[in-house]
């Protein structure tokens, strides 16, 4: 993702209907997978997002991964950091958000 659309990404989770529809976005993908977050609170994404993803199996996680479409290189590169589950977190966040602010964006043209 580029710098550009990734600071406009991050503004855009500022708004807090942003925030609700990236949580959706979220839930609808975690359920893909049979992965249930363990809060809704929107202040709290990348904290549930980390539990969940810390108590996965194996299979699951990789199931996540390529259904949210997290580059295998990145995830590869995270893996091998103590920091793992935080980063691979906040990777799933900003690209749900991604996915969110596309959608909005294209949906307005």
């Amino acid at each position: 993702m580029s710098q550009e659309i990734q600071k406009q990404v991050e503004q855009a989770l500022m708004d807090q209907s942003f925030r609700a529809q990236t949580l959706i976005q979220l839930e609808k993908d975690f359920q893909r997978c049979e992965l249930e977050l363990n809060s809704m609170d929107l202040n709290e994404l990348l904290t549930s997002i980390e539990q969940c993803i810390s108590n996965v199996s194996n299979a699951q996680l990789q199931q996540l991964i390529y259904l949210i479409d997290i580059p295998e290189a990145l995830f590869l590169s995270l893996s091998r950091k103590e920091t793992f589950h935080q980063e691979l977190s906040e990777a799933i966040l900003m690209r749900e958000a991604l996915k969110v602010y596309l959608r909005n964006k294209f949906s307005e043209q």
